[in-house]
């Protein structure tokens, strides 16, 4: 009975990571979830043209747009700027979207560290309901947009996950090559959105080093959301650059030090930018030929406190700084309906351990996926992460993902998620911040950690 429920429950309920998508641009634009996105949040060429264009569609937006818009000021205030306010537009309806994830556990080996984690069950329903979420989208006018996420956790959590400003074509003659985002979000380390994954919540993996090594406080994560300020923009359409500053991850207010800088070019496909000719298959209008490569830059210095170490009891450690120097790349190359995208980069840590010392780190990922039909998409992906801290010895945790994601309908999907690891020994915070549950306390181990069945759904 338990080897079938096994087999059974999942083809009821799937994998999902939270979603993205905003059917608020759905009302807006009075056209399909499916316009923009395959499974969502993973996004079609169109889709990344649409987010990169600052939530507008290629050519000219005022075109497309199907829902009623109540003007704030004549056109006339215009050509008397700056005697009066320029003018602006709101959605006639508020441009809200709700949506809610979720998953049923399974633990096929009881023995696994995941399922000693929770308490040795080989199922349940804790997490059916996980997440709700709250997202805005929409514009102020055509070269001011915006975009708004709230997280509400079952614990009781509450995350202001984005609240982003987006001004855009600042230069009118050179459309797309200046824009600047102000707010909370991910910075732009590659040319597509950071939820491009169908096997992940981020198509890069994140790390979160000092929480490897046991912190007390948030740890400074490359894939770390964080109020910034960014420059970026598109020339000719190929070619994507951005730079910016944020405020990393620091247990006190401290001078903002971090800063990024990431190029990306793109031959073949659809242009970035999504005009031009685009070559499109509007029958499939995921499938292209094309290869993207990507470049990045980043400096964090970050305050946080350290695993109490050599401490008298109930004392608390002294806060630490860390500064970190990281370089990446990501490729991705499409033929057709198979994309694979691959990447790595590699952080130097000064201090990050509670000892004070420094660690190397690399975290390296590779995802293939197949759309078979627009609402069935396998993949499979492989992540390795490594760090080793100055006079230790390295210690590697490999994670191997297979997916397979089903959309019932444009705001409903379904699917599979199984995770297999293998480690040679664990950090002293264990590799739950890297997304890994094993933990052999010496030696190396593979374990079959979990097959996730879940839902996600968004109105």
């Amino acid at each position: 009975m338990r080897k079938l429920a096994l087999l059974i429950i999942p083809l009821i309920l799937s994998w999902a990571a939270p979603a993205r998508a905003i059917p608020a641009f759905a009302r807006k634009y009075g056209t399909s979830c499916t316009t923009c996105h395959t499974i969502y949040p993973k996004l079609t060429t169109f889709g990344e043209a649409f987010r990169r264009n600052g939530f507008k569609f290629p050519g000219k937006d005022e075109d497309f747009i199907k829902q009623d818009q109540v003007p704030l000021g004549q056109e006339a205030y215009r050509k008397v700027f700056p005697k009066a306010v320029w003018p602006g537009l709101l959605p006639a309806s508020v441009p809200l979207a709700f949506g809610v994830n979720g998953y049923v556990m399974f633990h096929p080996d009881t023995s696994s560290q995941a399922a000693k984690n929770d308490n040795g069950s080989w199922w349940h329903l804790q997490n059916l309901v996980n997440e709700a979420h709250i997202w805005a989208g929409g514009s102020f006018s055509e070269h001011i947009a915006y975009f708004a996420e709230v997280t509400f956790g079952v614990d009781g959590s509450v995350d202001l996950e984005h609240a982003e400003l987006h001004f855009n074509d600042l230069i009118p003659k050179a459309k797309h090559v200046l824009n600047i985002y102000v707010g909370r979000g991910f910075p732009n380390l590659t040319s597509f959105a950071p939820h491009s994954s169908y096997a992940a919540d981020t198509i890069m993996p994140g790390l979160g080093v000092t929480a490897l090594y046991g912190s007390a406080t948030d740890a400074f994560n490359t894939m770390g959301q964080y109020n910034l300020i960014e420059i970026n923009g598109m020339v000719k359409g190929r070619f994507i650059y951005g730079i910016g500053i944020n405020s990393g991850s620091n247990v006190d207010v401290r001078t903002t030090q971090n800063a990024y800088a990431h190029v990306g070019f793109k031959v073949g496909g659809m242009r970035l930018d999504g005009e031009g000719d685009t070559g499109g298959n509007p029958e499939k209008p995921w499938a292209e030929n094309a290869l993207t490569v990507d470049g990045f830059g980043y400096f964090s210095a970050s305050h946080y406190t350290p695993a109490a170490t050599n401490v008298l009891p109930g004392a608390t450690p002294a806060n630490q700084d860390d500064q970190t120097w990281v370089v990446g790349t990501n490729v991705r190359g499409t033929v057709g309906s198979f994309e694979i995208n691959s990447g790595f980069y590699y952080e130097w840590h000064s201090f990050a351990t509670a000892m004070g010392l420094g660690v190397k780190a690399m975290s390296q990922y590779d995802e293939l996926s197949y759309v078979i039909f627009p609402w069935l998409v396998p993949a499979v992906r492989l992540e390795y992460a490594s760090v080793a801290p100055t006079f230790g010895a390295r210690i590697n945790l490999v994670k191997f993902i297979p997916t397979i994601n089903f959309l019932v309908r444009p705001n409903l999907k379904l699917g599979l998620v199984g995770q297999l690891e293998w480690a040679d020994g664990a950090p002293d915070g264990g590799w739950g911040a890297t997304g890994g549950s094993i933990a052999p306390s010496m030696g190396s181990a593979t374990e079959f950690e979990s097959l996730q069945a879940t839902i996600a759904y968004a109105f």
